[in-house]
């Protein structure tokens, strides 16, 4: 099962971070062993009845996108928002002191989210390291060179997967190659709780829908390109997905329908610097 963190990153993978139905499978292995013997006869037993499908991992998906005549009134507005309130915020979820230098830690992506980076920015500005592979962030962990003296290791320890392992993972965050510096550890449910509260949330036939909204990343992780975009995530445990969208997607003051898997809306980007969401008609 993956998450993507967010920022947005993707999302969303180092928030629920890279936890995979492998390495879940792996854990299950590990705590099944260990458990008693009465237990592990009834779980056999149980592994002999039908079974019902395995739930499908959260996944980073493409919405589907229509532009709607102009004259196409809006439906029932769920939510409406501020693009400059919200701009960058996924910039900004943690405040941590690196080695030396007390640091904003954020993630950021390139346009499609095909690769993720954190962030880490103070007055001097902002240091992109790219997250890379998620079995390495599972496993080793991920080495980042935040400047010449501070280099931390980011790895997640997958929680077992009798005890939701989405909010209840951790995060290791550690210095290494002499770096000094405090070490933290964050479970991914803080982050995730973290990522909401930075979110602009619109609620939708009953069900929270985040979304962010900043520069996207150069894919070379050399800093910000010209361009922005959104990331609209659902979270819904193993069933958690997440849909990045180019700010140009969205013409101005032009109605669009979008469909973020089973869920059809419309949007506007307006040339007040509002991003409208409302029900299709």
């Amino acid at each position: 099962m993956k998450k993507i963190l967010l920022a947005a990153a993707v999302l969303l993978p180092v928030a629920a971070a890279a936890t995979t139905l492998e390495s879940l499978s792996a854990n299950a292995e590990r705590a099944f062993l260990a458990s008693p013997l009465s237990v592990r006869a009834a779980a056999q037993a149980a592994a002999r009845l039908p079974q019902a499908p395995a739930p499908q991992a959260p996944v980073l998906l493409t919405p589907t996108v229509r532009v709607l005549g102009a004259n196409e009134a809006l439906g029932s507005e769920y939510g409406r928002m501020k693009l400059a309130a919200q701009d960058d915020k996924n910039l900004y979820l943690l405040n941590e002191k690196l080695g030396s230098r007390l640091l904003d830690v954020g993630i950021a992506t390139d346009p499609g989210a095909k690769n993720r980076f954190l962030t880490f920015t103070d007055g001097a500005g902002t240091t992109l390291g790219k997250i890379g592979s998620l079995s390495d962030l599972r496993g080793k962990g991920i080495d980042i060179r935040i400047d010449a003296s501070t280099v931390y290791n980011f790895r997640v320890e997958v929680g077992s997967i009798f005890d939701d392992p989405v909010h209840k993972s951790i995060l290791h965050t550690t210095p290494i190659n002499g770096t000094n510096g405090p070490t933290y550890h964050m479970t991914t449910g803080a982050l995730l709780d973290v990522m909401r509260a930075k979110s602009s949330i619109v609620n939708i036939d009953g069900e929270d829908y985040e979304i962010f909204y900043g520069r996207d990343a150069k894919s070379d992780g050399s800093g910000f390109a010209n361009t922005h975009g959104f990331l609209f995530t659902h979270e819904a445990g193993m069933s958690t997905k997440a849909w990045p969208l180019a700010e140009s997607a969205l013409p101005l003051d032009v109605p669009t329908s979008v469909t973020l898997g089973d869920v059809t809306v419309q949007m506007t980007r307006t040339s007040g610097g509002e991003l409208v969401v409302g029900s299709a008609n």
